[in-house]
């Protein structure tokens, strides 16, 4: 706000560079008083860059201004993306530099809600401070929101760092503890406000930390961007890189068997709290509609790609979302071959797996406009289905070998100019129908598939060999005609076209193999006088 006087919220501004829907990115916040080194560390916990966020190395001029936030590709646990937020020194808490007690509330009940760890970065040891600060975020996320009963293993973490820490400050506690961490355990047991980070953060996650103070090679390190290269060693390299991998274990990060870790909010749903969270107004983080349209929206986008709301590199054509579902699938085939019935029925499944209710998601105006997308493809997926993957038409294995053998006498050019035309015949019929382009309908899996099947099929009869083979004959038929079991059958060798293996019944479904179908593929051989096939 611009009057010091005025009340008002904080603001996410949303050409920030990051996807604020996606849920549960790992996030590291670094907060605590100003000029304790929290830029540098956040730079180094985001991979050595010393131009991430901007840094003063001053012990009297802050750099920081506002929140900063970085998305590192591939910094977290297997590969996954890592948020590192780096924030502005809260060492002037209601009277300096226009920050008044009402924002900075704001401000730390935000980051709580939307990061994984919470790094408090300090010179002493569970200062006044740091409980200063954790008592106004307690009253609201424990007092009004409840998150310990909303949440449990879903909140966040607290890695509590004493910095630039001296040998005079490690005598307190070398001999009896052995380390920092221990030491801050049973200063934690101690402590008569100890209680409300337990009620704050997940079971088990308080933890304490020390970095030793960093010397000029470190500095100049950092700023050659070689602080984390084989060739520097330092004490402070070694408890930064010890306290990495504390923080980017899988199992804190959320990232473990349980798929619902933290943080509590997407950043986008946090945008729609933080007029609440400016009147201290009660919201469930984890049950509220917003956040689970959030998450519904989440989940349409990882499940289809973004088929609407904009975002995505290149626009999603029609051709793309046919080419999400195979006419096989069980669910295209349960709903008929309509896939915008197959999209609705997954959304209303969703919805219940959510408690969510259906008219809540479908107000949403993404969520709205990925079913219109769906719904306009419906009418193309059909006629693709029809002209390229019909079971009983023209292109199918069985119908292509039937014609090979009663019409095109196993001549594969015959084949080859019969199947084009056919085809070509198929392609017309699809364009009528849809209006579409020719090279949107080239792009159709289908359409690729039935020109794969044609070349295999006329290379197979191009493979064609003569060989000799017994038959059950009668005396007066031909090979197979007489009656099973009769006297007059006998073993008789004759020579036949060897075909090679033909699909004759459709494929299974699904992947699974149905006895009695004939899906998998048979050896086929043709026998004839010369006039009848």
């Amino acid at each position: 706000p611009g009057d010091e006087d005025e009340g008002g919220a904080i603001e996410l501004r949303e050409d920030c560079g990051l996807d604020l829907e996606a849920e549960g990115v790992p996030t590291i916040a670094v907060i605590g008083p100003s000029r304790r080194g929290k830029s540098v560390l956040a730079g180094l916990l985001a991979g050595g860059d010393p131009k991430l966020f901007p840094q003063s190395h001053s012990s009297f001029q802050a750099m920081t201004s506002g929140t900063h936030a970085c998305e590192v590709p591939g910094a977290g646990p297997g590969g996954a993306a890592l948020r590192i937020i780096d924030t502005e020194g809260l060492s002037h808490v209601g009277r300096s530099r226009g920050r008044r007690e009402a924002l900075v509330r704001q401000f730390l009940v935000s980051t709580y809600l939307t990061s994984s760890w919470v790094i408090w970065l300090d010179s002493e040891v569970l200062s006044t401070g740091f409980f200063t600060m954790m008592w106004l975020v307690h009253d609201y996320v424990v007092d009004v929101l409840k998150v310990r009963d909303a949440a449990g293993d879903r909140l966040p973490r607290l890695m509590y760092i004493r910095t630039q820490e001296t040998e005079v400050q490690q005598r307190e506690y070398r001999d009896q503890f052995g380390n920092f961490s221990a030491f801050f355990d049973r200063a934690l047991e101690e402590h008569e406000d100890a209680d409300i980070l337990r009620q704050m953060f997940a079971p088990g996650g308080l933890h304490g930390h020390a970095l030793p103070i960093w010397t000029v090679e470190d500095l100049e390190n950092f700023v050659a961007s070689s602080f984390w290269a084989p060739s520097h060693a330092s004490p402070f390299k070694a408890a930064v890189g010890e306290l990495r991998e504390k923080l980017m274990a899988p199992q804190q990060l959320g990232l473990g068997a349980e798929a619902s870790g933290p943080p509590l909010l997407a950043l986008g749903s946090l945008a729609q709290h933080l007029p609440r969270i400016a009147r201290l107004e009660a919201f469930d983080p984890r049950d509220h509609e917003a956040a689970k349209v959030s998450r519904l929206r989440g989940h349409l986008r990882a499940t289809y790609g973004r088929v609407a709301g904009g975002g995505a590199s290149k626009p999603v054509t029609t051709a793309d979302l046919l080419n999400i579902f195979d006419v096989e699938d069980r669910d295209v085939r349960r709903h008929g071959g309509r896939i915008d019935s197959v999209v609705q029925g997954r959304l209303e499944e969703q919805c219940r797996l959510m408690r969510l209710d259906v008219d809540v998601a479908m107000a949403d105006r993404e969520v709205a406009a990925v079913l219109e997308r769906f719904r306009g493809a419906a009418a193309p997926f059909e006629a693709a289905a029809a002209s390229f993957a019909d079971e009983a038409g023209p292109l199918s294995e069985r119908e292509i070998l039937r014609a090979a053998a009663g019409e095109w006498r196993l001549d594969p050019g015959n084949a080859a100019t019969a199947l084009a035309n056919a085809l070509a015949d198929a392609e017309e019929r699809f364009l009528q129908a849809t209006g579409l382009s020719r090279e949107e309908m080239r792009r159709l899996n289908m359409h690729e598939k039935v020109r794969w099947r044609i070349e295999e099929c006329v290379m197979r009869l191009r493979g064609k060999v003569a060989a000799e083979m017994f038959v059950l004959s009668g005396a007066e038929s031909a090979p197979g005609t007489a009656a099973e079991g009769s006297a007059e059958e006998e073993l008789q060798r004759v020579w036949v076209w060897r075909l090679g293996e033909w699909r004759w019944a459709p494929p299974p479904r699904d992947g699974k193999t149905q006895p009695g179908r004939g899906g998998k593929p048979r050896e086929f051989a043709v026998w004839s006088d010369g006039t009848s096939w």
